[in-house]
């Protein structure tokens, strides 16, 4: 057993799967050579958060943006767009159009709250043996879309 801010972290030998939607107190241990890991991936948006430790990086959850009336697209899935990680950017994002063309409802950011009121975080400490993670609360939203999808999307000039 450890915690990510242990002065000492265990050597091991067993590593974790990657996995790109964490959610929950969850503890995982990554291979070095770990690409996503070593990327620091994540299906959520998440953004750096100012740390005092510089072996541990700190990422916070953005949340997701809906859409103000909830509408439902074809596909049967609700709008659930990515944040911007730019703060700038993110409140331009507020208030769009909803990209459903049937829909004349908003886009409004739904924050992350799953950690005693304040966004979800993780943290991420690379060893010579392994990537540390260490995920501390509960999404309280519906995940956002891929960020591939979004790059596509933005691509498209969508």
């Amino acid at each position: 057993d450890w915690d990510i801010n242990d002065s000492n972290i265990p050597k091991v030998t067993r590593y974790d799967h990657f996995n790109d939607w964490v959610d929950g107190h969850v503890r995982l241990v990554y291979r070095p050579d770990c690409e996503e890991a070593r990327r620091h991936g994540s299906g959520w948006a998440m953004r750096n958060t100012n740390n005092h430790n510089v072996q541990i990086l700190k990422k916070s959850c953005l949340g997701v943006l809906l859409c103000s009336n909830r509408c439902i697209l074809d596909t049967g899935e609700q709008v659930h767009l990515r944040p911007a990680i730019c703060d700038k950017a993110r409140k331009k994002q507020q208030g769009k159009p909803c990209p459903n063309r049937r829909c004349n409802g908003r886009l409004e950011i739904i924050a992350c709250r799953g950690h005693c009121g304040y966004p979800v975080t993780h943290f991420w400490r690379h060893t010579e043996h392994a990537v540390f993670f260490q995920s501390k609360g509960v999404h309280d939203h519906p995940r956002p879309e891929a960020k591939s999808t979004a790059e596509q999307r933005r691509l498209r000039g969508a």
